[in-house]
């Protein structure tokens, strides 16, 4: 029989080499085929536990096989979310119920949502920015019309600029889809003045106007100098600005007080002003008058006897409204007296310039408030999307958009160029897939639009992809954690401590963000937290730029890719941990519903080393704790995590020859006794932990019957060892003195 010094030398010599040998044995082999082939298909923690194959398969990889029996147990850890550090896996003291829930996507990993809170703040947030994008685009097309209109020298110039075709008729309000270019050109070359002129006869007011604001012959040549006069360009260019965009913005408002200005010294009556919707819409902007206050409604306000507390005035709370104006309760002004003096026109345009976007802006705020409080209270499949505001639980958001209006709008299309028939193909179409439906559409803003939203083929919301899990986010979060604080105490470990939570928020937060390996790459901090999460130094890779990049273009699956050398074997998984195919884009390929391709390579992993442990156990039970210790040390990081493991207690134990009554002591004071024997900082060392190893084995045998194990004489010197607990509570006691 081999020495457990021999057997373990062995064994640790080719760890590789003895994996795959436990691999290729027919048992083993049956059992990782099975559960491979297998797994894919799960889709519920019931479905994984109900399969005894699978279930077993997983359970003894974490050796947790003395457990298994337990279901109702194992259930609760495998649903933990481990993001939360209240949950049942997290309070559990025992590292594996943890490593064996991160594992898989059972907990918060797995919750099927119809948008991420990353997805949700992405949309939301291009809804509220398309309305700033209008002003923008407004000027934009407002400049190249400047830019060029001095340019044209005929009729045919004007029209074969798309541009500027669109420009005139959107800003006449007039749609060009529909719209021929010989219509369009016999209408700016009609007489306006003509009754029976094209654009007189067409019967559509902006033909009309359009006739009137260009200077072109019959023959489609100039008139004058230019195709239009200064004036006749200004008016075309504030009709755009008042027309195209959806609101009021900053430029239509300038447009809007330069108005009214101009034509409240002609106003005489009440109904003067409120029969000019221009100059209505002004006074109730400045004055915050309700959106529903009609012109009639409005006469009577101003109309009020500001006296009577029951007036309509003074019930609607607009007396002060009143007061901004001379007219008397006739709605006529006193003989010489104007409608607004000069201070009052001033007060009216300076509220008007600090409200007028009041309104609008409540109403985007309601219309995102609904979006989200509807997308975040019941959205269980694609229908319950398309359902209608009014058809929904709530009264009060009937006149909200609807929910695919709102998503439509963030992301820049037009409700009425797509079906709803054709969104729900789009929705429910896999992005992430090239041969899908959306990605044979070749429009950028459905497969975004697609991306926004959780829906399977089947129209029911699923898990949303993302870059990193979140068990393996939180598995980073508490690896990071340990690397960045192991072996501090007292004032150093507390400062560690605020700056691994401040790192690891700004981890979290970030993350959540990322589309692309090259977001991720080109973010120093993250990756800064995931090679050190892994337990490598930053600087390292720092040198080499591209290395990373090319590790995670590489594909894990080929023998020949640098991620397969063994000095990349950390580099590679942090690869396999994320989302992404060899083009850095995100895929569904690595993301199962039960398991990531991550998970299932560390789960078969460590179910090989967990099998070689167990078989090298039925013939020595010192090889499988020297295994166990060997895979564990590095990550120990304090004497508590050594005392409360009993393998790896056992192990340092047996090695020092500690008396079995050091477990009684106090643990403070055994955790200060083991300090005399060991160093935490030499387990980070592979070195000092094969030293420590080969003392173990030595003195394992001579405890276990080879007392004479030339082994054990060699590593301590042929003298007598061991320390009674006497001595040790001595030498705790001394030590805490």
């Amino acid at each position: 029989m081999l020495s457990t010094y021999l057997g373990y030398s062995i064994v640790n010599r080719d760890i590789p080499a003895a994996l795959d040998r436990v691999a290729a044995q027919p048992a083993t082999k049956r059992e990782i085929d099975y559960y491979n082939a297998n797994i894919g298909k799960v889709k519920t923690v019931d479905d994984f536990m109900g399969d005894y194959r699978l279930y077993n398969y997983a359970v003894q990889a974490y050796g947790l096989d003395d457990v298994g029996y337990a279901k109702a147990f194992i259930k609760k850890v495998l649903e933990s979310d481990l993001s939360d550090d209240n949950s049942f896996a997290n309070r559990m003291s025992d590292q594996r119920y943890k490593d064996f829930a991160a594992a898989f996507n059972f907990g918060g990993n797995g919750t099927a949502d119809v948008q991420s809170e990353a997805q949700e703040d992405e949309l939301i947030g291009l809804y509220k920015h398309s309305f700033a994008d209008e002003e923008t685009s407004a000027k934009t097309e407002a400049d190249y019309w400047n830019a060029n209109i001095g340019k044209v020298k005929n009729v045919s110039g004007l029209l074969n600029d798309s541009r500027m075709r669109d420009f005139m008729l959107k800003a006449t309000d007039i749609d060009p889809t529909y719209v021929s270019k010989d219509f369009l050109k016999s209408v700016l070359t009609s007489d306006p003045n003509d009754p029976n002129s094209v654009a007189n006869q067409s019967g559509i007011a902006g033909f009309k106007t359009l006739a009137g604001l260009f200077d072109f012959k019959a023959d489609g040549t100039l008139s004058g100098d230019t195709a239009q006069t200064a004036d006749q360009t200004s008016k075309l260019v504030e009709a755009y600005h008042l027309t195209v965009p959806s609101y009021v913005t900053e430029t239509a408002a300038k447009y809007n007080k330069a108005y009214y200005e101009s034509k409240i010294g002609s106003i005489t009556t009440v109904s003067q002003l409120t029969g000019d919707p221009r100059l209505f819409a002004y006074i109730k902007s400045a004055f915050n008058m309700p959106a529903t206050l009609s012109a009639t409604s409005a006469e009577s306000v101003f109309k009020s006897n500001l006296d009577d507390p029951k007036s309509v005035a003074n019930i609607l709370g607009l007396a002060s409204a009143v007061k901004k104006f001379n007219f008397n309760q006739g709605g006529t002004l006193p003989s010489g007296t104007p409608a607004q003096s000069d201070e009052q026109i001033k007060l009216t345009s300076k509220d008007y310039l600090a409200n007028y976007s009041s309104s609008h802006d409540l109403d985007v705020t309601n219309a995102a408030n609904n979006f989200i409080n509807r997308t975040t209270s019941g959205i269980k499949t694609i229908d319950d999307f398309f359902l209608s505001n009014k058809d929904d639980k709530s009264p009060l958001n009937d006149k909200q958009p609807e929910l695919y209006e709102v998503a439509l709008r963030a992301y820049g299309i037009e409700p009425d160029t797509i079906t709803k028939s054709d969104l729900r193909k789009v929705l429910t179409s896999d992005p992430y897939d090239p041969k899908s439906y959306v990605n044979s559409l070749k429009d950028d803003r459905l497969v975004k639009l697609a991306k926004a939203f959780n829906f399977d083929s089947d129209g029911k919301i699923t898990t949303p992809l993302e870059a990193l899990s979140q068990n393996q986010i939180s598995k980073y979060a508490s690896d990071y954690k340990k690397q960045k604080t192991v072996l501090l105490t007292g004032a150093q470990l507390t400062a560690a401590k605020k700056t691994v939570q401040d790192d690891t928020d700004y981890f979290k937060e970030t993350m959540s963000k990322v589309k692309t390996a090259s977001d991720f790459l080109a973010d120093k901090k993250l990756v800064s937290f995931v090679l050190t999460a892994e337990g490598l130094d930053p600087k390292t890779y720092e040198k080499d730029k591209d290395f990373l990049k090319k590790a995670f273009a590489a594909d894990p699956d080929d023998a020949k890719s640098i991620l397969n050398k063994p000095e990349n074997a950390k580099i590679k998984d942090i690869v396999v941990s994320f989302n992404f195919d060899t083009k850095g884009n995100l895929t569904r390929d690595t993301s199962g519903v039960a398991q990531s391709e991550i998970g299932l390579k560390q789960l078969n992993a460590t179910f090989l080393r967990q099998t070689l442990e167990n078989q090298e156990g039925e013939t020595s039970d010192g090889v499988r704790l020297a295994l166990y210790f060997e895979r564990k040390a590095s990550g120990v990081t304090s004497m508590f995590d050594l005392m409360g493991d009993k393998a790896l207690f056992q192990v340092i134990t047996t090695t020092f020859n500690l008396p079995s009554g050091i477990s009684n002591m106090d643990v403070d004071k055994q955790a200060e006794a083991l300090k005399q024997f060991i160093d935490i900082k030499d387990l980070q060392n592979p070195k000092k932990v094969d030293s420590l190893l080969k003392r173990f084995t030595a003195m394992y045998d001579q405890q276990n019957g080879t007392a004479n194990s030339p082994s054990l004489s060699i590593l301590t010197g042929g003298g007598a060892v061991g320390i009674n607990a006497d001595t040790l509570l001595s030498i705790a006691q001394l030590r805490s003195r």
